[in-house]
């Protein structure tokens, strides 16, 4: 935890100076450093917020915490699994509306490709790092890799639970790349 703890704390003073700029423009050398901080701070912010909705939500609902992994993976509850998905969508929505200064027209086509391909890959490796999260949370079998348990559970077993939930955790981090890079 404390591992956990100093890396964000590494994280975020290396991002501070985006946070507060107050709508400043970057200085070109820390362009890419500044937007990929910043991407990557809103959408783990996203992230952390629509999983707590979710689960405050099924709390409410009376199912506890504790019980939310054996929901999705044993019962396989697809009603469960899509509450997480369409929470996680609504909360990204909202943390990028609420983060973004609207539309800045980019320079070149060159440079927008690049901005597009560079926030693909971000949002892909995060999307990734939740994925192997996820495997670590839930009941996955003995030596199973992310992709072996996603595979049967997803393919084999045609969990629409855990397809709804993995959704939930890969949208968020692309619409907060989205937001941000607009």
């Amino acid at each position: 935890m404390r591992k956990i703890a100093l890396c964000l704390m590494f994280f975020m003073l290396a991002v501070s100076p985006v946070f507060a700029q107050d709508g400043a423009t970057v200085a070109p050398s820390q362009d890419f450093v500044a937007v990929a901080g910043s991407t990557l701070a809103w959408s783990l912010f996203a992230v952390f917020i629509s999983q707590s909705v979710s689960v405050g939500v099924m709390w409410l609902l009376g199912l506890p915490p504790r019980k939310l992994a054996r929901e999705i993976e044993e019962v396989q509850n697809a009603a469960v699994g899509a509450c997480f998905f369409i929470i996680s969508l609504i909360a990204s929505f909202f943390v990028g509306f609420m983060t973004t200064d609207g539309f800045t027209p980019d320079p070149s086509p060159i440079e927008g490709a690049a901005w597009i391909i560079g926030g693909v890959l971000l949002a892909f490796v995060l999307t990734i790092i939740l994925f192997v999260v996820a495997h670590r949370v839930m009941g996955r079998l003995p030596n199973e890799n992310v992709y072996g348990y996603i595979k049967r559970e997803i393919v084999l077993e045609q969990n629409a639970a855990l397809a709804f939930f993995l959704g939930g955790l890969s949208v968020t981090p692309f619409i907060s790349v989205l937001f941000q890079l607009l």
